[in-house]
This record gives structure tokens, C-alpha cells and sequence, in this order.
């Protein structure tokens, strides 16, 4: 059985081909972790040794922004990747590139038997590729359509061209002879021990931002929420429990992150314990060693949310030196879903929950209608207040109202201090009816009468989350790969048609 490791950088794609490898378990094993940033390409490629390297070449984020300081930067690892492993590590480069470009010529060079450059390519194909050893014959055609010599030596023509014909890749001699001929590479990598977190916010940005999914036919841009509160006991992780499943109900793929500094809750709320008795969070797979005789669950999916939560008894509260920020943002970012809820509550202040609201693409706060809060909001000089109202004149942090009545909204006091930051109001619930609820570890959304409310509650903030022609179809649920089993795919920049 083979190891794979997807760094694919798109997850639409991801999904099809980790669902088209699992098909074939007997040869594959398709590892849980995937790289989102060639950052970290090489971390990960040491930590998990696979067997097989599946790459995308521009869907995979990068710090190099021209296309030929991208193709340095992978010649560059494919190169240490053949020196530090051999044929160990088989590099499998997806792209949409002519097979007259000559990056694919100086990716065979490098000694890359497996190119998929089609816009469109069989997945059964790919799979009994992957079944079988590299071969040359498979990419042979990329090398003799290139017109130009490949690299700066003088004899790296048609005599090479015609050499490289005849090679087979059972004949390891010739193989070789292949790679001491390739050209000469000055290495301009720069590795850093210390990665500046300013960098790395800057590249996730871009990763979150400009993602884009087709749901029901409809391009949709991922998004990463921060929600939290100046105050706590103000209800943030109510209010993210009927956004997560809101949006679920639409059809919309979440997940639900839980703050991995404070105390466990959603697992009892959700009586884990029956659901889920042995799941560990992504934070402890991360930051904890794993004893193999030990019953672990990694994933726990509750009502078609995908629920990123601490065990109680299980996993302490962890604290920043544990989980610090490059870690929290790889687990952010592998999640596959079109919507993460980051529940911060009023852990929203910590340091490294402010790096996270800087590459969050939405950040609400909620408040209740208290006046003593609403009079510190607007005069204490105590931190974190000034620094809350700071955040509250970006454009991406707006307030929701918890247990608000819409004629509160036109108190002077509430016009004064919230003003128009007021996104959503979530009324008052019946005690009892909220108590049920979680009596019987279900999301509140699901309570008989409380459904339309609830939307109508929520709809300011779906509006913003999700684009007008979406809302129009959401009557037409679909599954966001209902047609997943089809033989072909195709791959469109940024978007994804099965």
C-alpha cells in the first residue's frame, strides 16, 4: 500500500481525487493531512514520508507571485526531492499547461514520470498509473514537443531529444544518464528557521479569500469567520452553532473550530460522549503523540458539520506555546469545507486570535442589550476595549445582537454606541424550548416552529456570507458533488465543473 500526500491547493479537487484514490484502499492509503502552502511542502514531506506526492502547480499557494519565479521554486524542491529521497518519493505534477511548455520538459528532466497537463483527465487512468511503476513512455511526448533548447547548455538538443527517446524507465542506467545531463540550476531558495508571522498572514489572505467553489452551479468564495465577544457568557458559540447549521441547511459545507485556549464545551453539548466517545481534536493530533493502541477519532462530522472540537477528558486547555500560530492557521486552512467558524468567544483578544482576525475574511462580535456593557464599550480605557473599538472601524467586523427585540434597535443608547455595526439581531428563545435543545444534544435549528425565525435572524449575515444567485437557487439543494462518480474531470482556474 502507498502513501499519498495531496498538495493540491484547490479543495474541490482535492476531494475528487482523495475519493477516487480511497476507492482503491488496497493500493492507496490517502493521508489525512494535506498542504495548502508550498511553505510547507517540504515539513510535510519529511514528517509523513509518503510514497507518492500528488502537486498542482498553480493552485497551490505560493510566495513567489510571477510564473517563472514559481517554476524556479519547483525545480528547485523537485531537485531536493530527488537528492534527499530517490525514487522513494514518486512527485505526481497535475497542471494545465500545452505540452509544448517547456516547464514540462525540465519536470521530466528532473525526473518527473507523472504529468497530468490536460484540462480534462481520466481519474481511472490516473489511478492504474499510480498502480504501476514510472514510466517514460507515459510522458515521452512532452520532450519531444518542446521546440527550444531545454536549459543553458549547448548540448541539450536534438542529440539529447533523441537520446531521451530511447529510454525506458526499467533501464536505470539510461535513467540516470538522463539526470546528469539535465542543466544546470543556480539554487536561489532562501530557507528560513523563523518564519515572519506578517508573511504568512499575507499569503493565507489570498488562500482564504480567493478560493472558489461551484455549489449548485454557483462560484462561491471560501470563507473563514472569526465570531467572539468583548464580554463573556454573551452567547458567541450559541450564535455559531445556528450559523454553522443555517448555512449546512443550504447546503453549504462548514466547520465548526472551537478555540483550542479555553475550556471544552461543544462536546458536551452535543453529547459527544454517545457520538463521538473517542475523538481527539485536530489540535491534539497536531501537537500531541498519538499512541497507536489507543482508540482515536480525528473527525466528527454532526449534522453535516464538520465539528473541530477538544475532548473534555481527554485534551487539556491548551495554551500558545502548544498551538501557536503557524500550527492554528495549517488547521484552519486544511479544513475542508467552504465555511470554517472560528469560535473565539471572549478569547477574541489574545494575541494570536488578533493574527487571526487579520486573515479572518469576516469577524462578528456579539453584545447583548446591557446597559452597564454598552457605557464600558463607550468610555472604558481598560484593554481590550480600545483596542475593540478599534477593530469595529474595519470594515469586516460588524456586531450581532444576542437576545434582542427589534424595537431595541431604536433605543438612542443602542443607535449611539453600536450604531450602524449592528449586522443581525437573534431574539429571545423560550428558556425551555433552548434548554431541549441541548437536553437532547441537538442544534437549535432543528426545534419544531423555530426554523423561520432563526433564518430571518440569521439572513443579514447569510446575505453578506454567500452571493445573490446562491440564495436564489437554495430551494434547489444539491450535493456539492452529486456527480463525483462521472469517469472525467475537469479543472477550470479557480473553479471546479465534475
Amino acid at each position: 500500500m502507498k502513501k499519498v500526500l495531496l498538495a493540491i491547493g484547490d479543495q474541490s479537487l482535492s476531494l475528487i481525487l482523495r475519493k477516487s484514490l480511497e476507492e482503491h484502499r488496497q493500493s492507496f492509503e490517502v493521508l489525512e493531512n494535506e498542504v495548502l502552502h508550498s511553505q510547507y511542502l517540504e515539513e510535510v514531506v519529511e514528517t509523513e514520508q509518503p510514497d507518492i506526492l500528488i502537486l498542482h502547480d498553480t493552485y497551490l499557494v505560493s510566495h513567489h507571485e510571477t510564473q517563472p519565479q514559481r517554476e524556479d521554486e519547483w525545480f528547485n524542491f523537485v531537485q531536493k526531492m530527488k537528492i534527499e529521497y530517490d525514487d522513494s518519493l514518486r512527485i505526481v505534477f497535475v497542471c494545465e499547461r500545452d505540452r509544448r511548455d517547456p516547464f514540462l520538459a525540465n519536470l521530466v528532466l528532473r525526473g518527473v514520470y507523472d504529468i497530468f497537463n490536460d484540462g480534462t483527465f481520466s481519474r481511472e487512468d490516473m489511478i492504474e498509473q499510480l498502480k504501476d511503476k514510472p514510466r517514460f513512455s507515459k510522458i515521452k511526448h512532452l520532450v519531444q514537443s518542446v521546440d527550444t533548447p531545454l536549459g543553458d547548455e549547448e548540448d541539450t538538443g536534438e542529440e539529447e531529444t533523441s537520446e531521451q527517446e530511447q529510454i525506458s524507465s526499467e533501464d536505470r542506467t539510461e535513467a540516470k544518464r538522463t539526470k546528469e545531463k539535465q542543466p544546470k540550476i543556480v539554487n536561489k531558495q532562501v530557507v528560513q528557521k523563523v518564519v515572519n508571522k506578517n508573511v504568512i498572514k499575507r499569503d493565507y489572505n489570498i488562500q482564504v479569500t480567493s478560493q472558489v467553489e461551484k455549489i449548485v452551479g454557483v462560484p462561491v468564495e471560501r470563507k473563514l469567520i472569526l465570531i467572539g465577544s468583548p464580554f463573556a457568557r454573551t452567547g458567541s458559540t450559541f450564535v455559531s452553532h445556528l450559523l454553522a447549521r443555517e448555512l449546512t441547511k443550504m447546503g453549504v459545507s462548514v466547520s465548526y473550530v472551537e478555540s483550542p485556549y479555553t475550556y471544552a464545551y461543544s462536546y458536551d453539548r452535543f453529547i459527544g460522549h454517545e457520538k463521538a466517545p473517542d475523538l481527539r481534536s485536530k489540535f491534539y493530533q497536531f501537537t500531541k503523540e498519538i499512541d497507536p493502541k489507543l482508540p482515536s477519532a480525528f473527525e466528527w462530522e454532526l449534522d453535516g458539520i464538520n465539528m473541530v472540537c477538544k475532548h473534555p477528558a481527554n485534551e487539556p486547555i491548551y495554551n500558545p506555546d502548544e498551538i501557536p500560530f503557524e500550527v492554528y492557521v495549517k488547521i484552519l486552512l486544511s479544513q475542508q469545507s467552504t465555511v470554517t467558524i472560528v469560535d473565539v468567544g471572549d478569547d477574541w483578544n489574545k494575541e494570536i486570535h488578533r493574527d487571526i482576525y487579520d486573515i479572518a475574511s469576516n469577524a462578528y462580535f456579539v453584545i447583548e442589550p446591557d446597559i452597564s456593557a454598552m457605557q464600558y464599550v463607550e468610555e472604558s480605557e481598560n484593554e481590550p476595549i480600545p483596542f475593540f473599538r478599534e477593530v469595529l472601524k474595519d470594515d469586516k467586523a460588524e456586531l450581532i445582537g444576542n437576545r434582542f427585540e427589534p424595537s431595541l434597535l431604536k433605543n438612542e443608547v443602542v443607535q449611539q454606541v453600536y450604531k450602524d455595526k449592528l449586522k443581525a439581531v437573534i431574539p429571545s428563545f423560550s428558556v425551555e424550548d433552548v434548554f431541549n435543545a441541548q437536553y437532547q444534544g441537538a442544534f437549535f435549528n432543528d426545534t419544531p416552529n423555530q426554523e423561520e425565525k432563526i433564518y430571518e435572524a440569521l439572513k443579514p449575515i447569510i446575505e453578506e456570507l454567500l452571493p445573490k444567485e446562491f440564495l436564489k437557487m437554495k430551494k434547489k439543494k444539491k450535493g456539492l458533488f452529486k456527480s463525483i462518480l462521472n469517469k472525467k474531470v475537469r479543472i477550470n482556474k479557480k473553479e471546479m465543473e465534475v
